[in-house]
């Protein structure tokens, strides 16, 4: 039996739709080679190879990432997807490590990925280092105690991407956690959904909020889908796929227009952890808060990553760290760290270190979603000198809070 790990051909595309497929329980179907010839080089995809047939892949999308008013290459891992058959084999692992060392290469030195499993890709360096809020709710229970300004909502259609890309790059410019998107990402993934009935993408629907003056100051993407049936009729869940707003009577104007949805049985909105949407209607106790993560993030290149990302602490300073990273042996060991007037500088050090930790909690200090006292208090962090640990709290300060609109 041979075994190969390598990058996709062309010719291997076909395979690649069946193991994909196959994998999460969906049929194969033109629709989705198609896609996948016409969107995702084959280079992007590595397999895992027994006698020439593909029984595992991993696909690396590069994308790029935006933290502290400023952008980062990201590679954006999905799906990861093995034959029932060919599990528990590490096929998986070795195809992460092998993406690993190629996003490396390419220069890419953060990644994320989506997923349930997160005992599986903890094992390789990723950690849950973004999340979100969730809301759901019945339209017809709430009404909003603060009304804003009047305003107009326009319909838009996926022709209209790049209008809805101005405001989307207005409201990422300062944020932390956004990705960068091009045309064919708005127009098959954020306008676009996936029906789980026809194997195939349905249009969403799109709307334009403007203000009294006609500038545009917002926008929302979403679709319906039916619920499983309880009663004599079919309930309806109204799904928000974006929701952007760049001024107060925005925000205000898109939820109205959410709100007047009065048919569906429950609207499904994902919000950054920090939106004040429940405090803000007059029966904040009619909308669930249900447990909602975001991406798991991992450091591919520490050097890279660190020195690329804009410090925006309040002042100097400097620190020893001891890294351990046996999924990416590059990352591992003693470096210091020196910060200062907008910058990090990094290098190897021989020397003792201020504190030690893992590939996984580098992760979350990273993206701000841990703060370097907090990961010390419950044991991810090991400090050896205390006031390294202020001296962390500055160099991976923040401007907002880690979170992402899209799912990949």
């Amino acid at each position: 039996m041979s075994v190969d790990y390598r990058p996709l051909t062309d010719d291997d595309l076909e395979q690649a739709v069946i193991v994909e497929s196959t994998a999460f329980y969906n049929k194969p179907t033109p629709e989705r080679l198609e896609l996948l010839r016409k969107f995702f080089p084959p280079d992007w995809t590595v397999g895992a190879f027994i006698d020439g047939r593909l029984v595992a892949d991993v696909r690396t999308i590069p994308m790029a990432r935006r933290i502290n008013a400023s952008a980062t290459h990201f590679g954006a891992i999905g799906p990861v997807a093995c034959l029932s058959a060919y599990r528990r084999q590490g096929h998986v692992g070795r195809l992460l490590r092998l993406a690993l060392e190629r996003m490396r290469e390419q220069g890419i030195p953060l990644s994320g990925l989506f997923t349930p499993h997160d005992a599986l890709y903890a094992r390789f360096g990723w950690e849950r280092s973004e999340a979100r809020k969730q809301y759901y709710l019945r339209p017809s229970d709430l009404r909003m105690r603060i009304k804003g300004a009047l305003g107009s909502i326009e319909a838009v259609t996926a022709d209209d991407w790049s209008r809805l890309d101005a405001i989307y790059r207005r409201y990422v410019g300062p944020r932390n956690g956004p990705l960068h998107r091009v045309e064919p990402w708005w127009r098959q993934n954020v306008l676009r959904h996936w029906e789980e009935a026809t194997g195939g993408l349905g249009d969403n629907e799109a709307f334009v909020w403007k203000n009294a003056n006609g500038q545009d100051e917002g926008y929302l993407s979403y679709y319906s889908r039916t619920m499983p049936r309880t009663g004599q009729f079919v309930p309806w869940e109204v799904v928000v796929r974006d929701f952007v707003s760049l001024s107060g009577d925005a925000y205000l104007g898109l939820w109205r227009h959410l709100l007047a949805h009065d048919i569906a049985t429950r609207l499904a909105v994902h919000m950054p952890l920090d939106d004040p949407f429940a405090d803000l209607v007059e029966d904040p106790r009619k909308v669930e808060l249900p447990r909602a993560e975001g991406p798991m993030i991992r450091v591919v290149d520490l050097e890279r990553a660190l020195s690329r990302r804009p410090f925006v602490g309040s002042r100097p300073v400097s620190f020893t760290m001891r890294v351990t990273d046996p999924s990416a042996s590059w990352n591992e060991g003693v470096w210091r760290i020196d910060a200062g007037e907008g910058q990090v500088q990094i290098e190897r050090n021989n020397g003792d270190a201020d504190v030690e930790l893992s590939a996984g909690t580098l992760a979350l200090l990273y993206t701000g979603f841990m703060r370097p006292d907090v990961a010390a208090g419950v044991g991810l962090l090991k400090v050896n000198r205390a006031e390294a640990l202020e001296d962390m709290r500055e160099v991976f300060a923040v401007t907002h809070p880690p979170y992402s609109n899209d799912w990949y």
